[in-house]
């Protein structure tokens, strides 16, 4: 097997795809990551005003979590449970003439809903609220104050409180892995978004996400920026990894922030991985992968996983073929492609996408939710462009090819796909929609398809920018991620959605590989 020939001639900045490869890994030896640092963004001007000091309530961390990536975590509470949390800016701050956003970071998992209310520190009076419902770490909630509360809040702080008594609700404060732009903060919400201020924010641990479905979104659109000479993206690339899989610093946390450092991957968490044996094929830590592939088997499908899931073309296909392709374990080539072959199955149907089924009860859910078409298209599209156009299974590609003509056919008037295919009045997901514009500009890219399919990638890559972006490099319109204990709210379906990393890595995949076909 041999990657595909049109990547390793195709060149942008002039650094082809294989000499990046090679500076990524030149100082890797026998599984060991270097410690590289990585700036912070450069947007610390008056377009932020950063919380020099939070004044918290002491309350114990929740007995059997940490926070992602090391970071420090800073409690808010109801008022029956303790004082408010109180941010404070430093005198000589810079300061912001106009509207703001308040900004505030998840710092850990979150299994129940909160409403956080922002008060002045001084008066008491109430700026407004903010629904989080069900976070997840590295998310982003946003607060807007007018000129007036803004220049309030700088003189007098900012009180911050639970509405309703709940667990607390718990935020990244000044620590390891925290640039300013996940701290408290006033942003500046004026301007227009550019992609400068989005790869700044995104090149930076701003973007660190848990190692699993999430993570595997962000590495991989770092992967793909720094083949566009983005080097920071390549640096925070190596962070990231290092964070993860270092033999002695290593750390990864469950999808609820529990420790998880030496377990094996699992149906969502195994994608990075992926990352992991192109970047550094001999590394101690693939053995966990390959570990998590035998303990998840399952023989009433052949495949891994107790149910056949959407994104296991992406966490389990896709990192299997990276370590037949990479690390030379050939007995992954055909394993990946009957995963594959799996979910086509038992998921697809001639004008829908399941996200789910379930062999004991012959259920499936989910029909043609966007994310879950973006972990079937996106997964099955990497899987397949890790081979040379010879070695890619046939009836894959036809499969591939039949699912770009749907999903362009699908495509909204406004340029990006609805939450659910069928139900055009829901708010639509970004991230789903990110992951799907990148499958399909992918598949241009490594000739899987014609150039006709650019122009829906172009679309939603435009509306994206244009609709969502933030000035301050965010992504908003996220639907929030599934939890068990939001069973009876529907969270798709309503119209809350998220600022999260993942959603920013599939538009980050996106980006790079539109950047990549340019001027095509």
């Amino acid at each position: 097997m041999t990657t595909d020939p049109q990547l390793r001639s195709h060149k942008t900045n002039g650094i082809d795809p294989d000499t990046c490869n090679r500076v990524l890994v030149e100082h890797c030896h026998q599984g060991t990551l270097p410690v590289v640092g990585t700036p912070e963004p450069s947007v610390s001007d008056s377009s932020r005003c950063t919380a020099h000091r939070v004044e918290a309530p002491s309350i114990e961390f929740p007995a059997g979590k940490r926070p992602m990536a090391g970071r420090h975590a800073t409690p808010i509470c109801h008022a029956q449970d303790g004082p408010p949390t109180v941010l404070h800016w430093a005198a000589d701050s810079a300061r912001i003439d106009g509207p703001t956003l308040l900004r505030l970071t998840a710092a850990v998992d979150e299994r129940v809903p909160h409403t956080l209310d922002a008060a002045n520190a001084n008066s008491g009076e109430s700026y407004g609220t903010v629904e989080i419902l069900f976070a997840a770490p590295g998310q982003v909630y946003g607060l807007p104050l007018d000129a007036r509360q803004t220049a309030a809040s700088l003189r007098d702080g900012l009180a911050l409180s639970l509405v309703k008594p709940t667990t607390p609700f718990w935020i990244v404060d000044h620590g390891p892995n925290a640039p300013d732009s996940v701290l408290p903060h006033l942003a500046a919400i004026s301007g227009p978004p550019t992609l400068g201020r989005f790869l700044e924010l995104f090149c930076s641990p701003a973007s660190i996400q848990p190692c699993d479905w999430m993570g595997v979104c962000v590495v991989d659109g770092l992967r793909e920026l720094s083949l566009c000479g983005q080097n920071a993206a390549a640096t925070m690339l190596k962070n990231q990894l290092e964070l993860w899989f270092d033999a002695d610093t290593g750390r990864r946390e469950d999808f609820r922030g529990r420790p998880n450092d030496a377990k094996p991957g699992g149906p969502e968490t195994t994608g990075p991985f992926a990352l992991l044996a192109m970047l550094y094929p001999n590394h101690p830590a693939l053995a966990l992968a390959e570990e998590g592939f035998r303990h998840h088997y399952s023989s009433v499908v052949d495949a891994v996983g107790e149910k056949v899931v959407a994104e296991t073309s992406y966490n389990i296909a896709y990192p299997m073929m990276a370590l037949a392709v990479y690390s030379n374990k050939e007995e992954y080539h055909e394993k990946a492609i009957r995963q594959l072959e799996v979910n086509q199955q038992y998921l697809a149907e001639d004008d829908v996408l399941w996200l789910r089924y379930v062999p004991k009860t012959k259920e499936r859910t989910f029909k043609s939710w966007s994310r879950g078409v973006a972990w079937y298209f996106l997964g099955l599209v990497r899987t397949l462009t890790l081979l040379s156009t010879a070695d890619r299974p046939p009836h894959l590609v036809d499969e591939a090819v039949r699912m770009a003509a749907w999903v362009a056919r699908r495509q909204s008037g406004d340029g990006l796909w609805p939450c659910f295919f069928d139900e055009p009045d829901i708010l639509p997901d970004t991230s789903g929609s990110s992951g799907i514009a990148a499958a399909l500009a992918l598949g241009v890219l490594h000739g899987m398809f014609d150039d006709s399919h650019l122009s829906a990638a172009r679309r939603a890559h435009e509306a994206l920018i244009n609709d969502y972006l933030d000035p301050d490099g965010w992504l908003r319109g996220a639907s929030q991620s599934n939890k068990g204990e939001t069973v009876g709210i529907d969270i798709q379906r309503i119209r809350f959605r998220v600022i999260a990393p993942w959603g920013m890595g599939l538009f980050a995949q996106l980006t790079a590989a539109l950047h990549q076909l340019e001027p095509r």
